[in-house]
């Protein structure tokens, strides 16, 4: 299978691992092969006369030998690499009896499923269904899961198994359909190992609406069972979760995510009223009111919505409404640590973040908080792992074109962490460089004296940048020192002085 790259231009890792122990068995069995088969020759040949029966003596016979092995070698290693399947290394592992390896995440892709009843509202449920199922796999730690932007950019794409294998370097993608007739609700699912191209695991569920929690969990254990095996059910717990018994409140709840994902001014308000019927239709569904929350702070952030103090009061009444019904809710503790980064508590931006990412440690959102929270915290070499994490699940976020958003954040972290010509090489991967970056590498420009005035990335910024309140822009940096704050606050009134 051929891997994706990173954003940043770096192969992927466990792409690589594959390869490697994939061609390493073969190898290994290769060899005792080999030594067997010259053994038995050496015996053979020491009880027989080679020159009476073959016409050439022992020594030339077994030199033919050795050449023919040697010279076989590099054909065996293509060969094991190209066939799929079939190879003696891989007929000799019983796929029932694999271990789990803790050094590699197995990545898995759900995508769209079928709407079966081809109507706009049907497809709130099924499309809220699937994301329920994302939302339940990436609370697995053994695994990584994609992100829902990429498993929702394969709708309506026409591709063979051989090109989605070559195109995409999951290991195993969930597909389906689904249909709702009147109370019940009909799921066909199925799981397929992409190295083979097999479908290993399939399904098929026909039962009542209100029973689609249990019918997801059991999915989602079925699946994770067939991946890597059993694994100890504290892991899985997390994801087993019945926020309500309200199917109405429950089916307003994916309206008004899914609105929440167009990113548009009318769809974000609509949003709101439909988690607010879905909170009158169950108060105690802990669900709407992150949502809202949810929905209310992406308002504030695209200009939707101005910050009065009548807004921010709705905001933070449902926003810990959430976390007083789940305390563990993975999207309201992600807003509460994004709430107290703008307000500089670093500490409990740490707190809330790291109970996001125990609940949900594949999420492209949670895993950018948590970072944040771990690199004002001088964690910053763990920060960085985490946004590479963001980066092979996610690496176009929700409501961007392109990957320079993780770019931007991998550029920062790598400042604070005074690796310049790391910054450096990330900066010759940002198609749009962000004002943080802009006045941060300018920073390292003065630092290590560059010539920097005639470089398009600067004049660009300059022109762009001009007129900014500095002081309110780097607050938005939130930096973690002070002395730093200050003087990247006096670096741009100089340039611009």
């Amino acid at each position: 299978m051929v891997g994706y790259l990173y954003p940043s231009g770096i192969l992927q890792f466990s792409m690589i691992k594959k390869i490697f122990l994939k061609l390493w068995k073969a190898a290994t069995a290769y060899v005792v092969a080999s030594i067997a088969l010259i053994q038995l020759a050496s015996v053979v040949l020491a009880n027989v006369s080679s020159e009476t029966s073959l016409g050439y003596s022992t020594e030339a016979v077994m030199q033919f030998i050795f050449i023919t092995v040697l010279a076989l070698f590099p054909v065996v290693l293509i060969a094991s690499y190209f066939v799929k399947g079939t190879s003696l290394v891989q007929n000799i592992e019983d796929p029932q009896q694999k271990t789990f390896d803790p050094t590699y995440r197995q990545k898995l892709a759900v995508i769209p499923f079928e709407n079966l009843n081809e109507d706009k509202e049907g497809a709130f449920l099924v499309d809220g269904v699937v994301e329920d199922l994302i939302t339940e796999f990436s609370m697995i730690k053994e695994i990584e899961v994609a992100s829902r932007k990429t498993c929702f950019s394969f709708r309506n794409k026409d591709y063979t198994t051989e090109e989605f294998k070559n195109e995409w370097d999951f290991d195993f993608v969930v597909s389906g359909s689904i249909r709702a007739v009147q109370e019940r609700i009909r799921i066909s699912v199925e799981l397929s190992e992409m190295e083979s191209g097999n479908v290993i695991w399939s399904n098929k569920y026909d039962e009542v609406q209100k029973d689609i929690f249990e019918i997801q969990d059991e999915i989602v254990t079925k699946i994770i069972n067939s991946m890597i095996g059993k694994i100890e059910l504290s892991s899985l717990q997390r994801a087993n979760r019945k926020p309500t018994g309200n199917m109405t409140s429950y089916e307003l709840t994916l309206k008004g995510r899914a609105l929440n994902q167009k990113f548009e001014k009318e769809a974000n308000a609509e949003a709101i009223k439909a988690l607010d019927a879905a909170i009158e239709a169950d108060e105690n569904n802990p669900l709407p009111y992150s949502w809202k929350a949810c929905t209310m702070g992406q308002a504030l952030a695209l200009g939707f919505q101005e910050q009065t103090d009548e807004f921010m009061g709705t905001f933070l009444e449902a926003l810990n409404k959430g976390i007083e019904l789940n305390d563990n809710d993975w999207n309201a503790n992600r807003i509460m640590g994004e709430v107290h980064l703008t307000m500089h508590d670093f500490n409990q931006t740490k707190v809330f973040a790291t109970k996001a990412f125990n609940a949900n440690p594949n999420n492209s959102a949670v895993l950018s908080i948590y970072a944040d929270s771990l690199i004002r915290t001088e964690e910053i070499d763990k920060g960085i792992e985490i946004i590479e994490k963001a980066m092979r699940l996610d690496p176009k976020p929700l409501g961007d074109l392109n990957s320079d958003r993780w770019l931007n954040a991998l550029f920062f972290a790598n400042y604070l962490n005074n690796d310049y010509q790391r910054c450096k090489d990330i900066l010759n991967e940002i198609e749009e460089i962000n004002i943080k970056t802009w006045l941060t590498n300018l920073d390292i420009a003065k630092k290590q004296e560059d010539v920097f005035k005639e470089e398009s990335w600067f004049k660009k910024g300059f022109e762009e940048n001009k007129g900014v309140d500095w002081t309110m822009e780097v607050d938005r940096f939130h930096l973690p020192s002070e002395e730093n704050k200050n003087h990247l606050i006096n670096l741009a009134s100089s340039v611009y002085a």
